[in-house]
This record gives C-alpha cells, sequence and structure tokens, in this order.
C-alpha cells in the first residue's frame, strides 16, 4: 500500500498542469471571470469604506483575486482533468444551469423566499430530492472545510478573538459547513426552477462525473487561495482598531 502511494505522488507531480488556454475557456463557459470581476469590485468597495475611516491601514490590490485564481486553478488541476471539466460545458443543460445561476437579479432574500415556498410545496417533493443530490456534489463539506480553514481560522487568530479556542472554531466550522451547503442547495433550486424533470435529471448525471469532482475541489481550493491575502490585510486592519 505505501508503496501505491508513493507511486501516485510521484505520477501527480509529473502530470503536466492545465494549460493557460484551457483555464481561460474554463472562466468563460463557467461564468467565474464574472463571478471574479464582481468580488474584486465588492472588495474594492468594503476597502475604500474602511480606508474612509481610516487612510493609515495597508491596503490590497484587489486587482490580484483574479490573478491568483488563475494562478491556483491552473496548478491544481492537470491538463488531462482539465479537458475533462471542459468536456462538461460542452451540455447545453450545465451551461443553461450556469447561465440561470448568474441571474443578476436573483438575490439573496428572493432565492430564500423562492427556496422557503418550494420546501413547503409537496408537489415539488421529487425535485427537491434531485436538488439535494446535485447540490451534494457541488457543497462538498470538505472543500467548504479547507476554504474555512484557510480563510476564517487565521483571521480569528490574527484579531486574537475570544472564540480562538478549538473548542468554539469546531462550533463555528459546522456553522460555517451548513450554511454554505444550505445557500449552495437554495442557489441550486432557484436556478433550476425553470427546468424539467429531465434536465434536472441530465444536470444530476453531469454532477455525478469525476470531473465535476475535480472542478468543485479545485474551485473551491481556488477561491481561498485568490482571497487570502485580502482577507488577512482586512483582519489586521480590523485587529488594530
Amino acid at each position: 500500500m505505501k508503496k501505491i502511494f508513493i507511486v501516485f505522488l510521484l505520477l501527480a507531480s509529473i502530470l503536466p498542469a492545465a494549460t493557460p488556454e484551457q483555464v481561460e475557456r474554463y472562466l468563460m463557459l463557467s461564468h467565474a471571470e464574472e463571478d471574479l470581476l464582481d468580488l474584486e469590485s465588492s472588495f474594492a468597495a468594503m476597502q475604500r469604506r474602511m480606508d474612509a475611516r481610516d487612510d493609515n491601514g495597508s491596503s490590497y490590490d484587489t486587482e490580484l483575486l483574479t490573478v491568483r485564481f488563475r494562478e491556483r486553478l491552473q496548478q491544481l488541476l492537470s491538463e488531462s482533468e482539465m479537458e475533462k471539466v471542459l468536456e462538461n460545458y460542452k451540455s447545453e443543460v450545465l451551461l443553461k444551469f450556469v447561465y440561470e445561476s448568474s441571474d443578476p437579479e436573483g438575490d439573496y432574500l428572493e432565492i430564500r423566499k423562492y427556496a422557503k415556498e418550494a420546501k413547503a410545496d409537496p408537489e415539488l417533493e421529487g425535485r427537491l430530492k434531485i436538488v439535494q443530490k446535485i447540490n451534494a456534489y457541488y457543497s462538498k463539506p470538505e472543500a467548504i472545510t479547507q476554504m474555512f480553514d484557510t480563510l476564517i481560522i487565521p483571521i480569528i487568530k490574527r484579531m486574537k478573538s475570544k472564540n480562538s479556542d478549538d473548542k468554539s472554531i469546531k462550533k463555528m466550522r459546522e456553522r460555517y459547513i451548513k450554511s454554505m451547503t444550505e445557500n449552495g442547495y437554495n442557489q441550486i433550486l432557484y436556478a433550476t426552477r425553470e427546468f424539467s424533470t429531465e434536465e434536472l435529471d441530465a444536470l444530476l448525471k453531469i454532477a455525478e462525473t469525476p470531473a465535476m469532482g475535480y472542478e468543485t475541489k479545485a474551485v473551491y481550493a481556488a477561491m481561498a487561495y485568490a482571497m487570502q491575502e485580502f482577507m488577512e490585510v482586512m483582519a489586521d486592519r480590523m485587529g488594530h482598531k
């Protein structure tokens, strides 16, 4: 078993990384680039608000978020893995899902309201079960845990929070995973509200592919890496107040 593990590590280290062209195609097809630009804008606005109260604090170039995401995503996925991920995006159902997920009119409160009403409708029970299965592949607890541990724990430690003991952090991590999973479920439910049962089944089949596993794990890790430095700068500024 030990020899097999060593061979696996060696193979992982020599597999060619995803190419820049593959990463650009992925960002375009998945709408990830638009999401990153929105995130850059939100973080820049947050930073400006802090600057208005205290112009002596350190700042962060938010345009680095997209740069860091691209860089990390390319490192995390091999060329063959990324090709399998891109193969999924040839599906019209997945492209429709991506488009509906980026609906600017679907704000947080509207999504929650729709999800609450849908869950209370007995006629939608079958759809809800399919969406729950799909979300299980998109909201992997281990991927969400990695994001929490990379982003949130260092901030808690850096700010010397009174809730920085292991027991408190464990409870916060559990709440974070529960919240992220529920939000993911609600968003999928809302994005697929006009999908037929056949389209939902097709989306579930895509979610079950190994490529979806590669994508989900890599995207969560790349996003955590992209946001890490910004979050540390903000934590330092808040901790010094």
